[in-house]
């Protein structure tokens, strides 16, 4: 009885942990149906390190490899990586039937809050380069 109590708790916590948004996107993302997928990995290293996420931002792949540029001498975790590719899919799932321009400065603004309230990092906009075709901010 105390195996199958068991087994409950932990399917309760992981289902918790899952609308909660606690585990890794990786795990988050195998039932989602968003047309906006995003691959997030470090690029070089020290002061010249950038995480690099590339991927779509429109539904119709107007503007397919969108490229977002974080430039910061921190090297992401996996989950850490996980956690910014989801949030650029929200942003853009929640902001597709706006002109590129904002679109693309959502996704600016979601790197950074992102690094900031997940990561406790600060990041200057500055250092945020977001390019969708020629459309670069």
């Amino acid at each position: 009885m105390r195996k199958f109590a068991s087994a409950v708790a932990t399917a309760t916590l992981v289902s918790s942990l899952l609308s909660a948004g606690a585990l890794p996107a990786s795990a988050q993302q195998q039932n989602t149906t968003s047309p906006h997928s995003y691959t997030c990995s470090n690029q070089g290293g020290g002061p010249n390190h950038t995480v690099n996420c590339s991927g779509l931002i429109t539904v119709n792949n107007v503007l397919n490899g969108t490229q977002v540029n974080v430039g910061d001498i921190n090297v992401l975790s996996g989950n850490q990586l996980d956690t910014l590719e989801l949030a650029l899919v929200k942003a853009a799932d929640n902001s597709v039937n706006l002109p590129v321009t904002l679109q693309v400065a959502n996704l600016e603004k979601t790197a950074i809050n992102t690094y900031l309230t997940k990561f406790g990092i600060a990041v200057l906009p500055v250092k945020v380069e977001i390019c969708a075709g020629s459309i670069c901010v």
